[in-house]
């Protein structure tokens, strides 16, 4: 199993407290290390490098807050990582997997973008400056989604390639906006976002849980090893699953372009997506759909992140993705 090192903490940290400009500049650098500097097209929006593994590793290396932390704390025995001037781990986390997985001698293809967060800017302007990608890829990862286990792919609606993620170990939710976004639909390959251990994203309160992050490097290495069994997996529209972004109330509930019909997980009547609400199983975490008339009984919001879960108690006060992060 692999361990949170004092080495791992120092680089979270130093990757923490940087600001985006100087993370661009520290990541074109980096990169040079252990990629061809002919493979490496950098520029003030986003990084785009071409490796040796048909697969490309995506992150964005802006966050919400104005200012990078200050003093950042972690506690060891529930691995958790956190700042009252808020960690940023959306999306540091995802850039220090891409790190940690290079320094372990694999080398995928890599995009970093700029300025998601207020847009997605840099993956704007990578597809408008690439209009098709310009490596071999099979499929490509974000890693930038909160909690445990999640796999996200937006528009994407081809099920053979959300099979394959979901035999890694990772469960179907629903998400609002990432990078992949822009870039999958553009460049015609499916794209997935995996969850990589933030949870309170965009507040002070935000908390980072390494032993997720970790269990996610474990996975997606694997997934990098075996490249060669993996077919191409072209991006197909799904055109039931369009997201508002705007709106981060529904960050977990589709937006349908049409009329959706959800069936509730407790009476098991058909409603539309005004009288459906999303709630997360109680042992898995995966999202589930209650109608508003069961949606108030065994159900409770969780104390750490807010969500709707299922529950037997009313003592039950966290959900399936924080109850091994509780802070005593």
């Amino acid at each position: 199993m692999t361990k949170w090192t004092t080495a791992d903490h120092e680089y979270f940290k130093a990757i923490a407290q940087m600001r985006q400009p100087v993370l661009l500049r520290s990541m074109r650098n980096f990169l040079k290390k252990y990629y061809n500097n002919k493979d490496i097209k950098a520029t003030k929006h986003y990084i785009l490098c071409k490796g040796d593994i048909p697969i490309m590793l995506v992150a964005h290396m802006d966050t919400v807050f104005k200012a990078p932390p200050q003093n950042i704390y972690y506690d060891n025995q529930q691995s958790v990582m956190w700042s009252p001037q808020g960690l940023g781990a959306d999306d540091r986390a995802g850039v220090f997997l891409i790190l940690k997985i290079i320094k372990s001698g694999l080398k995928p293809h890599i995009c970093l973008t700029t300025d998601e967060e207020i847009g997605g800017i840099g993956a704007g302007t990578l597809v408008k400056e690439n209009p098709a990608c310009p490596f071999d890829c099979k499929y490509i990862i974000e890693l930038d989604r909160q909690g445990y286990n999640d796999c996200v792919f937006y528009t994407c609606g081809n099920t053979k390639f959300t099979d394959f993620i979901e035999s890694y170990g990772f469960i179907t939710d629903w998400g609002t906006y990432s990078d992949i976004s822009d870039i999958c639909p553009a460049w015609k390959i499916a794209g997935v976002n995996l969850s990589v251990g933030y949870f309170n994203e965009h507040r002070e309160i935000e908390t980072l849980n390494t032993k997720i992050l970790l269990d996610t490097f474990n996975k997606v290495c694997k997934m990098l090893q075996e490249v060669q069994t993996a077919p191409f997996f072209e991006y197909i529209a799904n055109p039931r699953a369009a997201y508002s972004w705007i709106n981060t109330y529904y960050s977990s509930f589709p937006y349908a372009l049409d009329n959706v019909n959800y069936q509730c997980s407790k009476c098991h009547k058909v409603y539309g997506e005004d009288d459906i609400f999303p709630v997360k199983a109680r042992k898995t975490g995966k999202t589930k759909y209650y109608c508003l008339n069961c949606v108030s009984a065994g159900i409770n919001w969780c104390k750490r992140c807010g969500e709707a879960f299922e529950t037997e108690s009313d003592t039950d006060d966290f959900c399936p993705d924080c109850i091994n992060i509780k802070q005593e």
